[in-house]
């Protein structure tokens, strides 16, 4: 079945959408080195490094997908910012599993309010992909630190990175009750 764009909708991001869009990108290529650098870090068992290899390739995969979505306006560079906040931050896998959890939730509510922000419905379509398998990790590495803890690895606690999005996550209204 196809697609129905919004009407006066854009389907291919726009020089605005461009900006976010770069951003995103730098963000996704930042978490990739972050989770090349954990990988390194030791005391991890081999399968625990694959994941994080696994990861971190995902971000990577993100990284190259937004690229080719807003091709020249790519900066193809991390965000350094991101970078230097968390890397001294994984000295011990217990400590650095803590602050990839934070990371992915970060950019799943990053990614999430990107999806209104964005203008074009090529863009909404693939910050959404992104938040939504941003979020799967987030609960993984919860449950990885804290076997049983479902509601810990449900809840998303960290704020949006995303320029003009929500400052707290009680000022987020991604979320809907639905009245009897």
């Amino acid at each position: 079945m196809p697609t129905t764009l919004p009407s006066g909708a854009p389907a291919k991001p726009t020089e605005a959408d461009a900006g976010l869009l770069a951003f995103a990108q730098s963000a996704e290529l930042a978490v990739h080195d972050l989770y090349s650098a954990a990988a390194g870090v030791s005391g991890f068992s081999d399968e625990q490094r694959a994941l994080l290899r696994l990861f971190g390739a995902n971000h990577l995969a993100y990284a190259q997908a937004i690229g080719g979505a807003i091709g020249k306006a790519a900066t193809n560079r991390r965000d350094e910012g991101i970078y230097g906040a968390y890397r001294a931050d994984m000295f011990t896998p217990v400590r650095a599993m803590a602050v990839l959890q934070d990371l992915e939730n970060t950019l799943a509510r990053t990614h999430t309010d990107l999806i209104g922000l964005l203008e074009a419905v090529g863009g909404a379509e693939l910050a959404a992909s992104i938040a939504m398998v941003e979020a799967r990790h987030a609960a993984t590495l919860a449950l990885l630190r804290e076997p049983g803890d479902v509601s810990g690895a449900l809840s998303n606690p960290a704020a949006s990175l995303a320029p003009g999005g929500a400052a707290s996550p009680a000022a987020d209204t991604t979320e809907t009750t639905v009245a009897p």
